[in-house]
């Protein structure tokens, strides 16, 4: 089944579809030299106030960067807010940002980095060390903006061992400010909050500066709702997971899979199978209909801008893989979404609707007898798929709390009657489970 999954990752990213929002490669990449590369950059056209730190952040900012060489050309073309964590590449990617701003002027960047707090049972012990850890691979002698990373409960956002160390740093001058960030929860059991809940918590708190959360055009209402908030307090606002886009065509090379094996195929395969076809042939339909031969034509150019036209934005956090990724995110810098774009975007719902589960949702878990954490599967899928750290999440996966897609063989989609966007949540559960197991792509 190894192979299997190799040649599918083969298939997909030498499919348009299956770069959709990803960033499409052309001659130059990672092998470019970096002062060959410079004059061709794009620059940051907009600045914008990041809520009560007075900074003017670039209205797109980055994430993980796999090169110094692109980090410093982003700084180059204007990029000046860095958004890390120490777990990001078990903190090489601190260490990586700290050799690369030495040539920058310090004062000019807006740094953040996070930590993992659990549920917050750490000590604030624990919070000092972890910080002073982070401080000493990123090279400076403070970091802007100190945040709880993936928040799952209000109870963490209240949390006072993490209060109580950055009142200690804040007195130190280690840290300027302190946020928070949120995927929604991890649920061992029966959800208890939304990301909304976390966060507005947060908002209510008066304790954090800025506010790191999911926020899209399929994933408006919650984040438009915090995003007021957040301006109403004079918060300040940073967007991951900016770009919606699932992998259709894994999708298809799923389905085509499957059909192959004919008499072979086992009941649920032929269910999940049932479950995709439907809905996959009418996106292909409406595909040849209106003659869109590529990502470029539907959506490739309206992700970011979607985001900007929110003037509650502060900025957009974007990860960089390469100079042409590099090229093509940076020249939204200061863009709103035009009319056609606005049009483009209702065609994609109609076409893809179906097949996107809505990041840090969680509206169906509760209606779940067999306690399967939606929303937390379906990320990883999506760090699977759009990240590429395939490795990350099939282990991320294989230790996740709560059941495991086997049990909807036998549910009546309680899932799918609970979700108010008509989502196949339990065939996406299959194709989820397809990628992130170790063990058979689909269950027997």
């Amino acid at each position: 089944m190894k192979s299997q999954r190799s040649n599918r990752r083969k298939f997909l990213r030498n499919s348009s579809f299956g770069l959709l929002g990803a960033g499409l490669l052309g001659k130059k990449s990672f092998a470019t030299p970096f002062h060959e590369q410079d004059d061709e950059l794009p620059r940051i056209k907009e600045y914008r106030t990041l809520g009560r730190t007075g900074f003017k952040v670039s209205d797109i900012s980055t994430g993980s960067v796999n090169q110094s060489t692109i980090l410093k050309a982003l700084l180059k073309s204007g990029v000046n807010y860095i958004d890390t964590s120490e777990i990001y590449s078990n903190g090489n990617l601190e260490a990586r940002i700290g050799k690369s701003i030495k040539e920058f002027d310090r004062k000019s960047l807006f740094i953040t980095t996070k930590i993992w707090i659990g549920q917050g049972d750490k000590s604030k012990e624990y919070i000092l060390d972890r910080f002073r850890k982070s401080l000493d691979r990123l090279q400076t002698d403070y970091i802007d903006c100190y945040m709880i990373q993936a928040a799952s409960s209000s109870e963490v956002v209240i949390n006072e061992n993490f209060h109580s160390a950055i009142s200690q740093l804040k007195s130190e001058g280690r840290v300027r400010f302190c946020g928070i960030s949120c995927h929604g929860e991890s649920w061992k059991g029966k959800p208890k909050e939304s990301m909304e809940k976390v966060l507005m918590t947060a908002v209510e708190d008066g304790r954090f500066d800025v506010l790191l959360l999911v926020y899209n055009f399929f994933q408006q209402d919650m984040g438009e709702r915090i995003l007021k908030a957040c301006k109403e307090k004079n918060i300040g606002t940073t967007i991951m997971k900016s770009n919606p886009m699932f992998d259709y065509s894994q999708l298809k090379d799923l389905i085509t899979e499957l059909e192959q094996k004919g008499e072979e195929i086992s009941n649920f395969e032929r269910w999940a199978l049932d479950g995709l076809k439907v809905s996959a042939d009418k996106a292909d339909s409406l595909i040849k209909e209106q003659n869109i031969k590529s990502d470029d034509e539907l959506f490739r150019d309206i992700a970011i801008p979607f985001v900007l036209s929110n003037s509650n934005v502060n900025t957009v956090i974007i990860g960089f893989t390469n100079f042409d990724n590099l090229k093509h995110h940076l020249k939204f810098s200061g863009q709103t979404l035009t009319n056609l774009g606005e049009k483009r975007l209702i065609k994609y719902k109609e076409l893809f609707g179906q097949f996107h589960c809505r990041h840090a949702c969680g509206i169906c878990e509760d209606s779940c007898p067999n306690n399967i954490p939606v929303n937390t599967i379906m990320r990883y899928n999506y760090y699977y798929t759009l990240k590429g750290e395939e490795k990350s999440a099939m282990q991320k996966y294989k230790i996740l709390h709560g059941g495991k897609p086997d049990a909807c063989i036998e549910c009546e989609g309680f899932c799918e009657k609970a979700c108010p966007y008509g989502v196949l949540t339990r065939p996406l559960l299959a194709v989820a489970h397809h990628n992130l197991s170790f063990d058979n792509p689909l269950y027997t």
